[in-house]
C-alpha cells in the first residue's frame, strides 16, 4: 500500500508475526527508468528475510526487465503483481483493477514477469478484484490466466473496482475461485480480526489471507 508499507511499518508487522509483508507498490517503468522516487521505496530492513515487492505496469517488456532488476540487484524473493487498484483515474484508462478485462495483455504481463523471475527461482503472485463492476466480472478468467502463466498463487479482493471498499466483501467469490483454479488462492476483504481470517478460510477453502486495511495502525492484528 503506497505511503503505508514502508520498511518501518513492515518491521512492525514482522515483529507481530506476519508471514510475508510487501513493500509499497512500485511501477515497472519507474524502476526500469531509474526514477528516484521509485528507487527510494525499495528500502529493506536487514531482518527482512523474504523481500517482497508489489509491482505494477502495463508494458510486458518493462515488467520483465523490472522483475530481473528486483531479483538480481535487490535480492527480492517474491514479486506480487497488483491488478487491484480501484481508483477511477486509473481504471478509466484500463489500468489497475480494469486491466484483467484485457485478457491478452494480462497474460503477456504475467508471462514476462514470471519468465524473468523464474531464472532466479523467485515466485510471482497476482492480486486482483472481482472485476470492474457486477456487469464486467473478470476474476475467474484472470485466475485461469494466472495459473496458465505460471503464477504461484492468486489473491482476490472480493469486491469490484466500482465498489471500492463499500459494502461487504463477497467471500463466496473467493470460494468460486478456489474451485476454478489449481493454484493456491488467498482471500482478501473484511478481515479485521483473527476470527475473520479463520472464518474466511473455513468458508471458502482458501489457502491463506491477505490483510490490507485491517492492519493499518494496528500491526498487532498478526499476533
Amino acid at each position: 500500500m503506497a505511503g503505508v508499507t514502508n520498511a518501518a511499518f513492515r518491521s512492525l508487522c514482522r515483529e507481530q508475526g506476519a508471514g510475508i509483508y510487501v513493500c509499497e507498490m512500485i511501477t515497472s517503468r519507474g524502476l526500469v527508468e531509474g526514477d528516484q522516487t521509485t528507487l527510494d521505496m525499495l528500502v529493506f530492513d536487514p531482518g527482512e528475510t523474504v523481500r517482497s515487492v508489489q509491482l505494477y505496469g502495463v508494458d510486458p517488456a518493462h515488467m520483465g526487465r523490472a522483475a530481473e532488476i528486483l531479483c538480481a540487484d535487490y535480492g527480492v524473493g517474491h514479486i506480487d503483481l497488483n491488478f487491484g487498484c480501484p481508483v477511477p483515474k486509473v481504471t478509466r484508462k484500463g489500468g489497475g483493477a480494469a486491466l484483467p478485462w484485457k485478457r491478452r495483455l494480462l497474460g503477456a504481463l504475467l508471462e514476462s514477469t514470471v519468465a524473468s523471475a523464474a531464472r532466479y527461482g523467485v515466485p510471482v503472485t497476482m492480486k486482483t478484484r472481482k472485476g470492474i463492476d457486477d456487469d464486467h466480472l473478470t476474476f475467474l478468467e484472470a485466475g485461469h490466466i494466472a495459473e496458465e502463466s505460471g503464477c504461484a498463487a492468486i489473491a482476490l479482493h472480493a469486491r469490484t473496482a466500482a465498489q471500492h471498499y463499500s459494502g461487504a466483501a463477497d467471500w463466496e467469490a473467493i470460494g468460486q475461485l478456489v474451485d476454478h483454479v489449481g493454484i493456491p488462492v488467498l482471500g482478501n476483504g473484511d478481515i479485521w480480526e483473527s476470527s475473520d481470517a479463520l472464518q474466511m478460510m473455513a468458508m471458502t477453502g482458501c489457502s491463506g489471507v491477505v490483510i490490507g486495511r485491517g492492519c493499518l495502525g494496528r500491526p498487532w492484528l498478526f499476533r
